[in-house]
């Protein structure tokens, strides 16, 4: 997994890393022991428990400062409004009170986006990593100032031809050239803004996958473009001879038939020449954000599954062919019917367990190999025993509740007896919401332990 990097102490993030898993914050009761730990961890949770952490710690002294400063403000707008209450009004103190105010006004405005600023740049690190986090900073920053140097030219056009426009001799040539330079610094302003988008989206996938996972990324991509652009001209001159052939005075539907079905191969070969790549792709990337091992492990339980998939499928298309033969026959037995689409829906069942199984597995695979087998297993254990606890306050708060059942049943209800097993089940109630959160903090302190370690 990705190491917490420290920041220097100038008010910037103090860890960053590579995110990857998200507590969900509805937590099951009854079953919770039997979820899987991709259920238990979902996407982003790392993220989140660091930029809490993190703009937590930022928040509590930048607000500190804020604070102070709307103490000021509140001050000199106090100062003002005594000031205003004696005649006659001493407008040049009121003047300089205002001044005060507009520049401590200022001040806080630019604390709060200096705060904002500071904010983003930790998402931005926990994110992607500090390297990658800086590395965007200054390619947004850079283009900022061509952008005003830019809009600023077009500005200046814009305003040359309000001028001509305005002359007596509205000089229309002079006019259209401008406006073709004012195309052109939009043009070419476009163009700055797709590089420095396409910049900065290979910088995240370097900062997720590695440098030559996205290099060989890069190479997979660029040689299937120029397959699939031989292919294309090949289909395209297909196409050609096809419309000529149509258009002949005695149409060779032959020659026509056997064209169609080299363009067919042509589209057919394309295809898999696409998902070949793709394929590689996929793998590259694996092996890049969980390495080889978990990779290796991943495709192996997909082959499995395949095979295991095929074989499901085969048995429900042979029952489907049962169930229409048994419909096609003179006499139609129903009840033969009903048992094999009660077999075929249990091999539906079957295949959906298997499936989820699959992503069960594949989800803890990825989650061991960012975060190591020692802290997914704390987090199994520590969701185990919540569960188990959980079940048991449960299993009183339904003893409770059917106490209360009987007692509301017998009239008179006895009061003082009503308000004590309410106050049980309040009490239960609160004892869950308490493991509850204890349960998130503890995952919290096993997720960000792991992380700073």
């Amino acid at each position: 997994m990705k190491k917490v990097v420290g920041f220097l102490a100038t008010g910037t993030l103090v860890f960053s890393l590579s995110a990857g898993i998200f507590l969900n914050s509805t937590f099951a009761s009854k079953d919770v022991q039997n979820k899987s730990i991709g259920e238990i961890i979902h996407p982003k949770y790392v993220e989140s428990i660091v930029e809490k952490k993190e703009v937590a710690e930022i928040k509590a002294k930048y607000e500190a400062e804020i604070a102070e400063i709307e103490e000021s403000l509140k001050a000199i707008r106090n100062g003002i409004k005594n000031l205003r209450k004696v005649n006659p009004v001493d407008e040049e103190a009121v003047e300089e009170l205002k001044e005060q105010e507009k520049a401590l006004h200022d001040k806080l405005k630019a604390k709060k986006d200096e705060l904002h600023n500071v904010i983003e740049k930790v998402k931005m690190v926990v994110k992607y990593g500090e390297e990658a986090a800086n590395e965007i900073e200054a390619l947004k920053a850079g283009f900022k100032e061509e952008e005003k140097a830019i809009k600023e030219q077009i500005e200046a056009i814009k305003a040359q031809i309000r001028e001509l426009k305005d002359a007596e001799n509205v000089d229309e040539e002079a006019i259209a050239e401008l406006k073709e330079e004012e195309k052109a610094l939009h043009d070419e302003l476009k163009e700055k803004r797709d590089a420095v988008n396409k910049k900065i989206e290979r910088i995240k996938k370097v900062a997720k996958y590695g440098e030559d996972a996205v290099n060989e990324i890069e190479a997979l991509k660029a040689d299937f473009k120029e397959e699939e652009e031989a292919i294309k001209e090949q289909i395209e001159a297909i196409k050609a001879q096809i419309r000529e052939l149509k258009d002949a005075e005695n149409v060779d539907e032959e020659a026509i038939a056997e064209l169609k079905e080299e363009e067919k191969a042509l589209h057919d070969e394309l295809k898999e020449k696409r998902d070949a790549m793709n394929k590689k792709i996929e793998r590259i990337k694996l092996v890049g954000e969980f390495g080889e091992e978990a990779a290796n492990e991943i495709e192996a339980l997909k082959a499995d599954f395949k095979e295991e998939e095929e074989a499901i499928k085969e048995q429900i298309e042979a029952i489907k062919a049962q169930i229409r033969e048994l419909k096609d026959a003179e006499n139609v037995d129903e009840e033969a019917i009903a048992e094999l689409k009660e077999e075929e829906k249990a091999l539906h069942d079957e295949l959906k367990e298997k499936r989820d199984e699959l992503h069960n597995k594949i989800d803890r695979i990825k989650l061991v190999a960012k975060y190591g087998e020692d802290v997914i297993a704390e987090i199994e254990e520590a969701y185990v025993a919540f569960g188990e606890k959980i079940a048991e306050l449960e299993e009183q708060k339904e003893k409770v509740k059917e106490e209360l059942k009987a007692l509301r049943e017998n009239k008179p209800v006895d009061k003082d007896a009503e308000k004590e097993l309410k106050e049980t089940e309040k009490s239960l109630n609160d004892q869950i919401k308490a493991e509850k959160e204890a349960l998130e903090d503890k995952i919290e302190d096993i997720i960000y332990a792991a992380i700073i370690k």
